[in-house]
């Protein structure tokens, strides 16, 4: 999770522009994380730092702008065990509200957790945080080595070998070719499928999920 820390890092002292202008930048963080509609810099864009971060290391947020949408992301570790870059989502207004704020962990001193994330002070700053409104630490899933290790895509590949080799096992059985022309238009309406729903594959790929 560290080469996160070191990615959040180098957007440290970014700030909101005033007045009507907006800064690019952080407008680009909006888009970056599935929210491309917002185009300002005064929409609360901690998750938005988040999603931005999360796209650049190559993983997939929540697509969600509200902070708390990350306690459903990764898995939960102990404050104790927490690294850098680890994700962190604390409470705001009520513990039990919809508000909330998420960056990302750089440290634990006198009993504040230290978190560098954005529109902290209207920019991306390392701020600290009383452990008491702390929610939980979150960690991205374990990732397979590669793409083709993973059991979702697996299952994909398997799905698509099957589709395209139907035809030829029905052609050595001498089938009538009636059932092999629609043994075959069969298979290309699997194959269009798969292709379909790889893109959400990968998604969960990139979170780490098997």
């Amino acid at each position: 999770m560290r080469h996160l820390y070191e990615i959040a890092k180098k957007n440290v002292g970014l700030k909101e522009w005033p007045g009507a202008k907006h800064n690019p930048e952080i407008v680009a963080m909006f888009e970056a994380a599935d929210n491309g509609w917002v185009k300002d810099d005064e929409t609360p864009w901690c998750a938005a730092f988040v999603g931005a971060i999360l796209g650049q290391a190559g993983m997939s947020g929540t697509g969600r702008l509200n902070a708390r949408s990350y306690l459903n992301w990764g898995e939960a570790v102990d404050l104790a065990k927490a690294v850098q870059g680890d994700i962190v989502v604390f409470w705001r207004g009520t513990r039990d509200g919809w508000q909330g704020h998420v960056g990302f962990f750089s440290g634990l001193k006198d009993g504040k957790v230290q978190v560098l994330g954005g529109n902290q002070g209207n920019a991306v700053s390392i701020a600290e945080y009383p452990v008491s409104r702390l929610l939980s630490v979150r960690r991205a899933k374990p990732r397979r080595a590669s793409p083709a290790q993973s059991r979702t895509l697996q299952a994909s590949g398997i799905a698509k070998i099957a589709s395209a080799s139907a035809p030829v096992v029905a052609a050595v059985a001498d089938v009538p070719w009636q059932t092999v022309a629609a043994l075959g238009g069969l298979a290309a309406v699997v194959l269009i499928a798969t292709v379909v729903i790889d893109a959400e594959r990968m998604k969960k790929w990139r979170r780490g999920d098997r």
